[in-house]
């Protein structure tokens, strides 16, 4: 059983960030136009992004109690594309190379374990070719340029009085809106003990414990004795699940003839909660599978990130081998292959 209590029994401090992202990426003569893209994410979550086939915002979560005080930037598609031409001496039809032109905007809060708010800070920056470019001051209302081909854009967008009105109101509101997501989004974690054997040692056993399904991500976890915490053995730390939410691992070295009075510990959005281990030495399957979810997550992201580094612009046939093991339902094995190479990853076993 696990127990839920709101004290503040540690110290560590909970950040949370609310952003939207947009990036545009230009092609060279032969390929069709710029590419834009833009996404809004709370933490790790994405929660809107941009459709160019209907030119909107579209939102991932239908939630009205996330967007009742939040709204997506009014920052225009074309202005965007059209400041990345400037910089780059491009047209919609004619481009000397690839470049890139990212933004983000939104805010970050730090936040005691109570809940009370320790520090905001709200940002409105740009990026151009992988180095920074030029970035908003709330409290003045002008642009701060960091790069010597931004000092043209500075003083322009310093005399836009209307927009930069808009953008110190929609910054200065982050804050509220980060609390709201928090009260809206938060999923507790789900707390499991168990207990495996040491080949070295048979009289000592490494006691396990697993928080999975929370969000968001920002966790703290230990497991106690008779309410003495006990030093780390080793920690997985924070890694993804497939749905969006997280899980973690800790475990301990401890005597086998000791197996009562263990109980693990997750502090998470302001709450602590509890189990007690029941002394079983046997791994459980509900276990594995929680393990098994992180690892499809891992898998995931592995996936995206080598497509992303393996594509090129004459374009590649990409085939992904999956191999699973069906009693632990565990990735053992993902491998990807291209027309000219093999490439195990990630994970083997």
């Amino acid at each position: 059983m696990v127990r839920v209590t709101t004290l503040n029994l540690w110290k560590p401090t909970e950040r949370h960030r609310l952003q939207f992202v947009y990036t545009v990426l230009t092609k060279p003569d032969g390929f069709s136009g710029p590419v834009f893209s833009a996404v809004g994410l709370y933490d790790d979550r994405r929660i809107s992004h941009y459709s160019n086939e209907e030119q909107t915002w579209k939102r991932d979560s239908s939630d009205a109690e996330i967007w009742r005080y939040t709204e997506e930037p009014r920052d225009s598609r074309n202005g965007f594309i059209n400041l990345v031409n400037t910089l780059t001496n491009c047209t919609s039809s004619r481009c000397d190379g690839l470049h890139t032109l990212q933004k983000r905007i939104g805010c970050e809060v730090e936040k005691h374990p109570d809940g009370s708010v320790m520090n905001v800070n709200a940002f409105n920056e740009y990026g151009y070719a992988g180095e920074d470019f030029i970035a908003f001051d709330t409290d003045t209302m002008q642009w701060k340029d960091k790069s010597p081909k931004a000092k043209e854009t500075k003083m322009k967008w310093d005399t836009e009085r209307n927009r930069n009105h808009y953008l110190q109101s929609y910054l200065n509101n982050c804050m509220d809106r980060i609390s709201t997501f928090n009260a809206s989004i938060s999923t507790p974690p789900a707390l499991y003990m168990f207990a495996s054997k040491v080949p070295r040692d048979q009289s000592k056993l490494i006691l396990t414990c697993l928080a999975t399904g929370f969000h968001p991500k920002h966790i703290q976890m230990n497991i106690t004795l008779n309410n003495i915490t006990l030093q780390p053995f080793s920690s997985t730390g924070v890694r993804p699940n497939n749905n969006q939410t997280f899980q973690m691992r800790t475990s301990v070295e401890i005597n086998r003839d000791e197996k009562q009075s263990y109980e693990c510990h997750a502090l998470h959005s302001s709450q602590i909660f509890t189990t007690l281990w029941d002394g079983n030495l046997e791994y459980r399957q509900q276990h594995w599978a929680a393990v098994a979810a992180g690892a499809f997550g891992i898998m995931v992201l592995c996936i995206m990130s080598l497509i992303y580094k393996s594509r090129r612009l004459n374009g590649e046939y990409i085939l992904i081998r999956v191999k699973i093991d069906p009693k632990l339902n565990v990735i053992i094995e993902l491998s990807l292959f291209t027309h000219s190479h093999i490439n195990p990853y990630c994970m083997q076993k």
